[in-house]
């Protein structure tokens, strides 16, 4: 597929004309007018503005949108919207953060076996591998902002669902249905951050939205720490009520968040996308903020299905090295995360009370990863810091399974909190810069699908390694596990992955993923 970039003075009140040469005839419309090499933008980037004689506004031209968002500074409403979306990733991280904390008090109270309590830590990431795949495809028909409210809903009532579920059977089918809206939800946002947040300041906006991880981290542990040790049978379903707050949030969300310009200019909606970024440009210039030239790329495209994303080679290539990175990130994590205070009680002989208690200290330290990842993500190649910060997460993750001393346990804990929050954050940026906006949805939801798989395994296979006695394994060969299915993937990623830092998602897609014409 074709690109070209031009550069333009935005609306400027005089119609000029560009020439580039060797540019080939592109006839489709409303795209520029060609004659002997030439390409006339005129009528779609530099626009007149409009006088009373004037009688009909000249054409709007998409990839001349794109370019005025992409150079927008950022502005009081990009703050709001990065509110609205941490706020939402609260409640959708302590809905996936909850059944670390309540997994021995359920097993207590239910009389469950080992393997039950992982299959239904498992139940959860089945939900969030189907949510990620329908949740991608609805995103790209009926809009971001749409999906998303819907989204939230949906886990809201499914927490509700969970603390009300009698029995064990029940409670997988609770666990699937809030796995599915909060991947939905997840896989929008991120996408939205993406397409709607400035180039140059998109990797900061995503560190910045995962302070609602480690804001919810203590104040799940807390929560836990005073209600579970040593509770009354049932306790466990009170902490599942708080994650119906959602429903509060839905109705902020549809009014306060504006849909995607991006996916407005892709519906053909262009009226709606640059009355939304004409507002921002406003406002950027009544704050006094520089306005750079915008730089337009011409692109064609159509809307993506599942089939055409398999049937082309390289955007193939690019969900399966992307995807499979996803899945050992997802996959390392939740074998040492979810099963960390399982560990700690059944393994290691702490009482429930002191496991509960340095679960919430490491939440506490959980705290700095933001600030790790603001200070890296947009001064290094996203691909480059994913591999570092794998590769150093898995040292941490290795002394879980191997250390004896309290107090290496307590250290490798909050270090490999921090380290692997990294890796997550950086991957948050990078999956859906990795896809061209005609894909971004289901491209998305597809990667997140393949790492979701990883989430089932981790419940599944984490309990069948602990639970190997015959192979002596124990807690120290699922952190082995953990630790090196991080390196691998990593190294993937780092190997073939394309290059996002800094760049507009069009030049992304122009320079290293669409096919070749």
């Amino acid at each position: 597929m074709a690109c070209v970039t031009l550069r333009a003075e935005g609306r400027s009140p005089a119609r000029e004309t560009v020439p580039l040469a060797g540019v080939p005839h592109v006839s489709t419309p409303p795209s520029p007018s060609h004659r002997d090499g030439v390409i006339d933008i005129s009528e779609h980037t530099l626009t007149q503005q409009p006088t009373t004689s004037d009688r009909v506004s000249p054409p709007l031209y998409g990839p001349e949108i794109v370019a005025r968002l992409d150079r927008l500074p950022v502005l009081k409403p990009h703050i709001l919207w990065i509110a609205l979306i941490a706020i939402n990733l609260m409640i959708e991280y302590y809905d996936n953060g909850l059944f670390i904390y309540i997994a021995p008090a359920l097993q207590s109270d239910a009389d469950l076996t080992t393997g039950q309590i992982g299959t239904i830590g498992s139940a959860f990431f089945v939900g969030m591998l189907v949510g990620a795949l329908i949740g991608g495809r609805l995103a790209d028909r009926f809009g971001r902002r749409t999906v998303l409210v819907w989204a939230t809903v949906v886990y809201s009532l499914a927490s509700l669902m969970s603390a009300a579920m009698p029995e064990y059977s029940w409670l997988l089918v609770s666990r699937i249905i809030t796995g599915i809206g909060v991947q939905a939800a997840t896989s929008v946002l991120l996408v939205y951050i993406a397409e709607m947040f400035p180039s140059k300041s998109r990797g900061r906006f995503v560190a910045i939205a995962t302070i609602a991880f480690t804001l919810t981290a203590p104040i799940l542990g807390a929560l836990s720490l005073y209600m579970l040790p040593n509770s009354a049978p049932g306790t466990w379903r009170y902490l599942f009520l708080f994650g119906t707050i959602g429903l509060l949030i839905a109705p902020a969300v549809r009014l306060l968040l504006p849909e995607s310009v991006r996916w407005q200019v892709g519906q053909g909606d262009l009226d709606a996308a640059d009355k939304q970024v004409a507002d921002l440009e406003g406002r950027a210039r009544h704050a006094g903020k520089p306005l750079p030239e915008p730089v337009v790329r011409i692109e064609t495209g159509t809307q993506y299905t599942l089939r055409e994303l398999v049937r082309n080679k390289k955007m193939l290539r690019l969900v399966a090295v992307v995807g499979f990175g996803w899945f050992g990130a997802t996959l390392g994590l939740y074998m040492y995360q979810n099963w960390s205070v399982y560990v700690l009680i059944d393994s290691l002989q702490y009482s429930e009370t002191d496991a509960y208690t340095l679960q919430f200290v490491w939440s506490l330290v959980y705290a700095l990863t933001p600030l790790v990842t603001v200070l890296l993500i947009d001064r290094m190649e996203r691909k480059t810091l994913i591999l570092w910060s794998s590769a150093a997460s898995a040292l941490p993750i290795l002394a879980l399974g191997l250390a004896t001393s309290n107090v290496v346990v307590a250290i490798a804990g909050g270090a490999a909190g921090i380290l692997t929050g990294v890796v997550f954050s950086v991957y948050y940026a990078y999956i859906p810069e990795t896809m061209p906006t005609e894909a971004r949805g289901l491209g998305t939801g597809v990667i997140f699908s393949l790492g979701r798989l990883g989430g089932v395994l981790s419940g599944v296979l984490g309990a069948a390694i602990y639970s190997a006695d015959e192979w002596g394994l124990d807690r120290s060969g699922l952190m082995i596990s953990a630790a090196a299915v991080y390196i691998v993937s990593a190294i993937t990623v780092f190997g073939f992955g394309p290059k996002t830092a800094n760049k507009s998602l069009e030049e992304v897609s122009a320079r290293e993923l669409r096919p070749a014409d």
